[in-house]
Formats: C-alpha cells, sequence, structure tokens
C-alpha cells in the first residue's frame, strides 16, 4: 500500500508509504492519501500526515511521469488536475486539523503537502526545498500560494529561484514549522499535538483556518462579514453551549460527548 492509516483514539495516523522512492507521488500515492483523509474526517478529531523511511516526500514521481511521456507526450497540466491537486484540495478542506510531522526531505509537491497542512513539526535531519528550477519546471501543488502567504513574496522568490534547501531550524526561524525535534520524538510529538487539537471543536479549529487562509483576499469588511457569518453558525452548536456551560462550571469542556 502506498499510503497506510492508523486510528489510535482520536488521532489518525497517515503515512506515505514509498520509502524505496522517498515516498514520491504516484497517482495511488495521491488518491491513497485522498482516501485517507476522507476515512480520518468521519473517525478521528485531528491528523497526522508522515512518510515511511528517510523522507517525507520527494514530491513528484518522475518516473511514472516518464512513462507518460513515451505512451502520449508530456502533459503535466493533466497530471496536476487529475493527481496532484485533488490530493492538497484535500488536505487544504480536511474536516479536522492537520499535522505534517515531517522526517526527512519535504521537495517539490512534497512541500506543496507539507504547507498545504495546519500545522508542521520536523527533526532536524528534515529540510525543505523547492526543486522545480532544477528541473525546469515553476513550483506548483499550491506552492506559490504558500510560500507567499507563510514568508512573504521577496522571501518566497530567494527560496524558490536559488532552489537551496530551507533547514529545519530555519523552517522554525520563518514561521514553516512550529518546532525541530528528535526523530524518534516526532510522531510521539505531532500526536500529542493532535491530542491538545482533539480536545477542542473541529468545526470551530476548520472554520478558522479558512478565515484566516481566506483573509488576506478580502477587503477588511468582508473578513467582519466573514466572522460575523461563522460566529452565528458555530454559535448555534452543542460544542458552544457546552463550552460556555463549562467556563461558568469552572471545569474543562467535554466536546467529544457534547453533540452525542
Amino acid at each position: 500500500m502506498s499510503v497506510t492509516y492508523e486510528l489510535d483514539g482520536d488521532i489518525a495516523t497517515i503515512t506515505l508509504n514509498r520509502p524505496e522512492s522517498f515516498n514520491a507521488i504516484t497517482a495511488e500515492l495521491a488518491s491513497g492519501l485522498v482516501e485517507c483523509l476522507s476515512r480520518a474526517g468521519a473517525e478521528a478529531r485531528a491528523a497526522v500526515i508522515t512518510g515511511a523511511g528517510k523522507a517525507f516526500c520527494a514530491g513528484a514521481d518522475l518516473a511514472e511521469i516518464a512513462e507518460g511521456y513515451q505512451r502520449s507526450g508530456p502533459n503535466l497540466g493533466s497530471v496536476l488536475d487529475n493527481h496532484f491537486h485533488p490530493a492538497v484540495n484535500a488536505l487544504v478542506g480536511a474536516s479536522l486539523p492537520t499535522i505534517a510531522a515531517i522526517n526527512g526531505v519535504a521537495a517539490g509537491a512534497g512541500l506543496g503537502l507539507a504547507l498545504a497542512c495546519d500545522l508542521r513539526l520536523m527533526t532536524g535531519q528534515a529540510f525543505l526545498v523547492s526543486a522545480f528550477a532544477g528541473i525546469g519546471l515553476a513550483p506548483d501543488s499550491g506552492t506559490t500560494w504558500w510560500l507567499p502567504h507563510h514568508v512573504g513574496i521577496s522571501k518566497a522568490l530567494e527560496i524558490t529561484l536559488t532552489n537551496r534547501r530551507v533547514s529545519a531550524e530555519e523552517a522554525v526561524a520563518l514561521g514553516l514549522a512550529l518546532d525541530v525535534v528528535g526523530p524518534d520524538e516526532l510522531l510521539e510529538k505531532a500526536r500529542q499535538l493532535g491530542e491538545q487539537l482533539a480536545d477542542l471543536v473541529p468545526e470551530s479549529l476548520v472554520t478558522t483556518r479558512h478565515l484566516i487562509r481566506s483573509a488576506s483576499g478580502r477587503a477588511f469588511d468582508e473578513a467582519l462579514a466573514a466572522e460575523r457569518d461563522a460566529q452565528h453558525r458555530l454559535g448555534l452548536s452543542a460544542e458552544h453551549a457546552e463550552g460556555v456551560r463549562a467556563f461558568l462550571e469552572k471545569r474543562k469542556p467535554d466536546y467529544r460527548n457534547s453533540s452525542r
């Protein structure tokens, strides 16, 4: 299986599982990621995305793409539309918070996958690299959107045009990652972070994600209107009622059972 799935309590762990090719993305891996995220949305409250072996994800499987060239000629637009975009959109639109546990290189489209997650942890050996300039292409899989939003236009240009590696320490300094942890601690720390998020209300977290990511494309009054609409909807929920009761009763809210 090119993607594996494990559920432990409220936390789903989704592992890109092609270690022999540094978890390079094939059509099968992309569709497997979409399926696992859908499953996690139905039965978990947070998801950890990681890679098997020494890499998080080395980007597109160029061998598979080259086979497509031989059959029908280059059509990278079709590859993106049919495989890469559904995978990235599944992360962006996930119905639960997502954490990338980056255990090695996240390159090319793999960088796009990592940046599409809500939060990121990295080991000291891990690094981020755009990689596209090295093969005569432009960044894809959302990288041209994510990087400027995270680090600004000038730094995004510098990272992508020079094709240099961004270390885990620099990623933290730039706000691309939360922390650098030891390789033996990575999954444990990611799952602990997932448990913190699982104690909250998934719909609240997903709504917050949407509001923050879309705010820069809105005028201020439009952002206020979006916040108002979100608050009205969330304010009608059983989870909000439980949160208010817990605050007044000076106890921890039980969101897991509040809507049952």
